[in-house]
């Protein structure tokens, strides 16, 4: 483990790729943890550190692939920072793309999803690893998260541990080395982050965009449920983080 002071292993480093996939909900929770929460938003001209020398890093979303350098030319930094603080042991969490980076940089594979991905209120099967694992360990399986995404983890990095699947996607969770995870859901969003999301493809089939509409709805009504399950998740990660 990194040897870190006081004040770097309170905050955690959050690489966000687009204005409208934030931290959201994360951000609140991790605060009420007691950590800090510092964002870099490389798409608005912030300068990605060479090195992490946070307690954490955590690594969103975006409609973007995970090696989609043409389009989001910082994509390789941020890979080259998951794998370094992976292989370090510092605290890591991925989360939708950032899981898809964490799997790329550290040698798995990413590929657009056969089953066509998975939009709306998922469900999560956690398996006996996910029961012993400190982010997983004692929820009730299955769990239900908010899903959005197009590409999917076809093959994990070596010695990577499956912690949770759906039918339609088998990596939805998974763990890397001693404290690094990747989660294929959205466990930060609320509905209103999703209406948002749906607001930007307006020039979608009038049939995609009513699925869409669905999903937010579906979301909308479980969320108290939901933000009660993803709160302890945070608050778990917030405590590996703190403990350094």
């Amino acid at each position: 483990m990194v040897a870190q002071n006081m004040t770097s292993s309170e905050r955690v480093l959050v690489i966000e790729h687009e204005h409208d996939a934030g931290p959201e909900m994360f951000r609140q929770w991790l605060t009420a943890a007691g950590v800090t929460v510092e964002v870099c938003r490389p798409y608005a001209g912030d300068a990605l550190p060479e090195r992490v020398d946070h307690g954490g890093l955590l690594v969103l979303g975006g409609s973007m692939g995970a090696r989609d350098d043409h389009k989001a030319p910082w994509l390789a930094h941020v890979r080259a920072m998951l794998a370094e603080a992976t292989a370090q042991g510092r605290p890591v969490l991925g989360i939708c793309l950032g899981a898809q980076m964490l799997a790329a940089a550290c040698g798995g594979r990413v590929e657009p999803s056969q089953s066509g991905g998975e939009i709306g209120l998922g469900r999560i099967v956690l398996n006996d690893e996910a029961r012993r694992d400190p982010l997983f360990g004692g929820m009730q399986s299955p769990v239900q998260a908010a899903q959005w995404h197009l590409d999917e983890i076809t093959e994990l990095p070596a010695g990577a541990v499956l912690l949770g699947s759906s039918p339609r996607c088998r990596v939805q969770a998974y763990r890397l080395g001693s404290c690094a995870w990747g989660v294929q859901f959205h466990p930060e969003v609320s509905g209103a982050v999703l209406e948002a999301w749906v607001e930007t493809d307006r020039e979608l089939p009038p049939e995609r965009l009513h699925q869409m509409e669905l999903a937010i709805a579906e979301v909308r009504a479980c969320e108290s449920r939901l933000f009660g399950c993803w709160k302890r998740f945070a608050g778990r990660f917030a405590a590996v983080v703190r403990q350094g």
